[in-house]
């Protein structure tokens, strides 16, 4: 008897660990290190720059696997000269789980200067970052990981996604709303994309920023198509230009 329940618990974690690595497979091929999507950048429907968005590696924190990824948006020469831009945001987002392990920001806009880190250890319940050490409860998200977690979300019009933001040492529940899928021409092409609306449950979801609008393409790779921020002081617009799959 005892010999049958040991063959069945090593049987039942057999099939817990060929369905993890499954999902890990089937979330790598989705997100392939290496890939790199290249947006212009739109202010009040001028070109004003590019921005760069890099699944840089697969790494490990706190013993947990890891997507490394990074983003860069930066002014073009002639903007430059007006209000510069060079903005350095990285994340480290669980494989699995797709919620934000630690979180790096360096922005660089006009005469504004800003560093910021955090580190979510989930085994402690604490977020130690480059001000204080917070309590946290749950997992979080931060600008990066909450994109990447819609990506491999199952989306229809209606469906309403909660998750909890943390940036600045300040947490914020939201929701994000699938708003209907709508046909969308971009400099990468046309494509059906699903849009997305996130909406904080109390006050503004960001400082300065009255809405936010994420497009994401209805195929398989669910492609950050278009993502449309209305601010106080004007409208800015990310638009796809391409794809690319870099060497590892």
């Amino acid at each position: 008897m005892k010999l049958k329940l040991v063959r069945y618990f090593f049987f039942v974690g057999l099939l817990g660990i060929a369905s993890l690595t499954m999902a890990q497979s089937r979330l790598i091929s989705r997100f392939p290190v290496g890939e790199e999507l290249t947006y212009s950048v739109w202010f009040n429907f001028m070109k004003v720059g590019h921005s760069i968005m890099t699944i840089k590696a697969i790494e490990s924190i706190d013993g947990f696997p890891v997507y490394h990824i990074e983003s860069i948006t930066e002014t073009g020469a002639v903007f430059d000269k007006i209000y510069r831009v060079n903005d350095r945001v990285n994340s480290w987002i669980d494989l699995n789980g797709l919620f934000s392990r630690r979180y790096e920001k360096r922005l660089r806009e006009g005469k504004y200067r800003k560093d910021y880190r955090a580190h979510f250890d989930y085994n402690e319940k604490k977020a130690y970052t480059s001000r204080d050490t917070l309590a946290i409860s749950g997992k979080v998200h931060d600008a990066l990981s909450v994109i990447y977690c819609m990506r491999a979300e199952y989306l229809f019009p209606g469906r309403i996604i909660r998750l909890n933001n943390f940036d600045n040492d300040k947490f914020r529940l939201f929701n994000v709303v699938v708003r209907e899928v709508e046909s969308l021409k971009v400099p990468a092409g046309k494509f059906q994309c699903f849009v997305l609306e996130p909406y904080a449950e109390e006050g503004k979801l960001f400082k300065n920023q009255n809405k936010m609008t994420i497009y994401l393409s209805a195929d398989e790779l669910r492609l950050p198509i278009m993502i449309d921020n209305e601010a106080s002081f004007g409208r800015m617009i990310f638009k796809l230009e391409k794809r690319t799959l870099r060497q590892k």
